[in-house]
C-alpha cells in the first residue's frame, strides 16, 4: 500500500543511497536469522540480553555514520535499556547449554539490526518512506523464500502450519514497518530503539497474564527473580525518560 504514495525523489543525493534498500534487506534478513538461531541455540535468558545490546550498538553506529554527535542522554538511555533487558530476562542462574552459540548469533543479530536502523535513518529520508519501505521489504521477502526448505512447500500447500505462519508474517511485518516508519519520521534510530525495547516489559506482563492459559508457568517464579525483573522494568522506563526528556 505504501507504493500508492511513492514519488520519484526530486532532490539530489549520492547515487550509493539507492543501494541502501537492498543492503538493508540483507542486513535485516541476517538479523532475523541471528535472532531465531540465538533463541534456538541456548537459554532465552542468555540470548535476550545479548539481543538487547542492539540499543548500545545503534548508538555506536549512529556516532560513526550519522552527522553530528550523539547526545549524552542517548548513551545513558542506551545503557539503562540494555541493563533493563538483561534483568527482565534473568532466570536465576544455572548451567546454560549452548550459551556460546546463543551469544554469537545474538551479537550477529544485534549488529545487523543496528546497521539496518542507522542506514535507514541516513538514506530513507532522501528516497522517501513510501518508496524505500517497499523496496526493502521486497528484497527481504525474496531472501526469505530461500530459508524455507523445498520439501516444506507441499505441507504448506495442504494447510499444515499455514495459519501460524501467516500470523507470524503479519505480526513481524507490522512490527518491521512500524519501526522503519518511526526511524524515518523521527530521524532518531536510538530513541526509537529505546522505546521499542519496552516490548520486553509487555512480554513479561503477557506471560503473567496469559501464562497459565498457554502452559507457561513463569508467574510462579521465586520472588527474587520477580523482583529482579521489576527492577529491569524500572530501568526500561528510566531509559525512555532519559531519551525523551
Amino acid at each position: 500500500p505504501l507504493l500508492l504514495w511513492a514519488k520519484i525523489p526530486q532532490e539530489k543525493f549520492p547515487v550509493w543511497m539507492w543501494l541502501a534498500p537492498p543492503l538493508c534487506s540483507v542486513l535485516f534478513f541476517l538479523g532475523q536469522v541471528g535472532t531465531f538461531r540465538a533463541l534456538a541455540s541456548g537459554d532465552v535468558s542468555v540470548a535476550t540480553p545479548v539481543l538487547g545490546s542492539k540499543v548500545v550498538l545503534t548508538a555506536v553506529c549512529s556516532a560513526c555514520l550519522l552527522p553530528g554527535q550523539v547526545a549524552a542522554k542517548f548513551w545513558i538511555g542506551s545503557a539503562l535499556c540494555s541493563f533493563g533487558v538483561g534483568l527482565l530476562s534473568w532466570s536465576g542462574g544455572g548451567r546454560k547449554t549452548g550459551a556460546g552459540r546463543a551469544v554469537g548469533w545474538g551479537l550477529i543479530a544485534a549488529a545487523s539490526f543496528s546497521l539496518t536502523d542507522v542506514i535507514v535513518a541516513k538514506a530513507a529520508p532522501h528516497i522517501g518512506l513510501a518508496l524505500f519501505g517497499p523496496l526493502m521489504m521486497s528484497g527481504l521477502a525474496a531472501l526469505s523464500v530461500f530459508v524455507l526448505p523445498v520439501w516444506v512447500w507441499g505441507g504448506l500447500a495442504r494447510g499444515l502450519g499455514r495459519g501460524w505462519l501467516v500470523f507470524g508474517v503479519i505480526f513481524i511485518g507490522v512490527q518491521s514497518v512500524g519501526v522503519l516508519a518511526g526511524i524515518v519520521v523521527s530521524g532518531d534510530p536510538i530513541g526509537v530503539n529505546v522505546v521499542y525495547a519496552l516490548r520486553g516489559l509487555w512480554s513479561v506482563g503477557l506471560v503473567f497474564w496469559l501464562g497459565k492459559w498457554v502452559g507457561n508457568l513463569e508467574a510462579g517464579l521465586p520472588g527474587r527473580i520477580l523482583g529482579t525483573r521489576a527492577l529491569g522494568a524500572g530501568l526500561l522506563f528510566g531509559a525512555v525518560w532519559a531519551v525523551l526528556a
